[in-house]
């Protein structure tokens, strides 16, 4: 027998008997109780994992006698409150199977929020994200707002983990705004959004916030009994003052949250604690206290699936320190480690990794790996493989230049044919080309002429134009509007409205020093837009660059 076939029949086993034992333990408990004193019984003994899995087992039994499909619903969701990880997912694939139809204020949104969790606690936020987007999604349909301000917290404190930091700012201290009110009623989502609010600021270079929000944090756990998230306060704080470049401060505070933090097992924070103590140490020209904290990065990584991705630096030191000391095994183990994070953090972040991985990239790490193996072997590799090897690496890093020369040869001539172009609005429509499109003349050309003001006009600039609102200013139908766009523009009333704002948004650009300053966000609202993300796709759509390269190479062409 296999070992891990073994595994799973010693788990099996103690999961089996730790049911039993509940049974045994609980024997003496009124067997008639309604679903009321079992879920009360339940939340009274959710820390005795033995007792409230029992009432969670008596509460499901009794649903499914009585068919009640939201019923056994709640006692999946309480089953899978106390179960492991691989059976906990399993209940509540369970819940979303059986609620699928009836769809309830609740329900699948309790799941999809445990899965969630599930996922990003085991370090997998690409699904945790998913089912963050899910949650939120139901808890919109029904107006739940406890539910929605939880899938927002969520989607920020995700949207920091990859980077994403300014826009996670803003969903960050809209939910501080909703917990502050009830923070009592609510203390976990309260003292659970203040932790990564500080961290979000901090991030942000807010630092003054960053301590005010420590402060707060550290206070607040106190006195909501949220004694676990006080070390995450301090932690943060000694983060903080790293970045205030106050490093005696910041090494005490990061010491002192470690006791804390390994009491109650926390390795991602550990992680996070051991980097930033050894980049102080580094700064305090204490460079053996560095690496040992360095090492105990990867000690800790090696424990836990979730890579916080500051701490991949960690790596990149040891393989630098190793180097400096000729020792080429060491350095060897390092690199293949930090392939391996790479690998993690590229499939969390993905668009990411381009930023985190700078004097690392992936082929550089292969290439360094076969040099190493290769100085360890002293030459045991006939030089036919390793010149293959290094042709094949050659290839691909000669592909790679390519592919991004030409990418960046190509941005460059579509910035220049949008600097060079003129700025004056063409016609609408020609009129010596007459077509029929099942109009009259009249009507048509009454429509060309409205088109004509509102394009001089700017109208277009408005954010909430539709078809329907603007065949009602021009009094005319929807129908007929779209029909003369589509004939005399060649292109859809969407479009056509994008273009228009996309041409405005150059031009200006091109003149107004202030506005090449304002921000995606800003522009987008500006010219009609209202989100970033749907200006930037319609830019890109129209020039085939994004805004943002636009604008930076517009403001070096006019600052040489």
């Amino acid at each position: 027998m296999s070992y891990k076939k073994l595994l799973s029949k010693i788990i099996l086993f103690l999961l089996f008997s730790t049911k039993v034992f509940a049974y045994q333990d609980t024997s003496d408990v009124n067997q008639n109780l309604d679903y009321k004193s079992l879920r009360k019984e339940f939340y009274k003994n959710k820390k005795d994992t033995i007792k409230a899995l029992f009432y969670a087992q008596k509460y499901l039994v009794k649903a499914k006698k009585d068919n009640d499909t939201l019923k056994i619903a709640n006692g999946y969701y309480y089953i899978s409150i106390v179960s492991q990880n691989e059976i906990c997912q399993q209940y509540n694939d369970s819940i979303i199977e059986i609620t699928k139809k009836h769809n309830t204020r609740f329900y699948p949104s309790f799941a999809y929020r445990n899965k969630a969790v599930k996922y990003f606690n085991s370090g997998n936020f690409k699904k945790a994200f998913d089912y963050f987007l899910k949650m939120d999604k139901e808890a919109k349909k029904h107006n739940n707002i406890p539910l929605t301000y939880q899938s927002k917290r969520n989607i920020g404190i995700i949207k920091g983990q990859v980077g994403e930091h300014e826009t996670a700012l803003v969903a960050l201290r809209e939910c501080y705004n909703y917990y502050s009110k009830i923070r009592e009623k609510k203390s976990i989502g309260y003292l659970s959004t203040l932790t990564a609010l500080s961290a979000s600021y901090y991030h942000n270079k807010k630092l003054d916030s960053a301590t005010y929000i420590n402060h707060l944090g550290y206070e607040d756990s106190k006195l909501l009994n949220g004694e676990m998230y006080t070390a995450s306060f301090v932690l943060n704080e000694g983060i903080n003052q790293y970045h205030k470049e106050n490093y005696i401060v910041a090494k005490d505070s990061i010491t002192k949250s470690l006791v804390a933090l390994e009491k109650r097992n926390d390795l991602v924070n550990q992680s996070l604690a051991h980097f930033y103590l050894g980049k102080t140490f580094s700064t305090l020209n204490l460079p053996n206290k560095a690496i040992e904290e360095h090492k105990k990065v990867n000690e800790l990584s090696l424990k836990s699936p979730n890579i916080v991705p500051e701490t991949r630096e960690s790596f990149e030191i040891l393989i630098n320190h190793y180097k400096k000391a000729g020792e080429d095994s060491k350095q060897l183990q390092y690199v293949e480690r930090l392939l391996s994070i790479d690998s993690v953090l590229n499939s969390n972040y993905k668009y990411l990794i381009k930023n985190l991985v700078q004097n690392y990239d992936t082929p550089q790490l292969l290439s360094q790996k076969e040099k190493i193996i290769n100085s360890l072997k002293k030459e045991k590799t006939s030089s036919f493989w390793m010149n293959i090897v290094l042709i094949i690496i050659s290839i691909i890093s000669l592909i790679f230049w390519i592919y991004n020369y030409s990418k960046r040869k190509v941005a460059i001539k579509k910035f220049n044919e949008l600097y060079d172009a003129s700025n004056t609005s063409k016609k609408i429509a020609n009129l010596d080309k007459k077509q029929n499109i099942g109009i009259s003349e009249e009507i048509v050309n009454d429509i060309i002429a409205k088109l004509d003001a509102f394009e001089k006009n700017l109208t277009y600039l408005q954010s909430d134009i539709t078809t329907d609102s603007l065949s009602k200013s021009f009094k005319t139908n929807s129908k007929y509007l779209s029909k003369v766009v589509n004939a005399y523009k060649k292109k859809s009333f969407s479009t056509y409205i994008n273009d228009l704002r996309i041409d405005y948004s150059i031009s200006k650009l091109k003149v107004d020093h202030k506005f090449q300053n304002y921000t995606m966000k800003a522009i987008a609202q500006e010219i009609g837009f209202n989100t970033t993300q749907a200006f930037s796709k319609s830019f890109y759509k129209k020039n085939g660059i994004h805004p943002s390269y636009f604008i930076k190479e517009l403001i070096k062409r006019q600052n040489t």
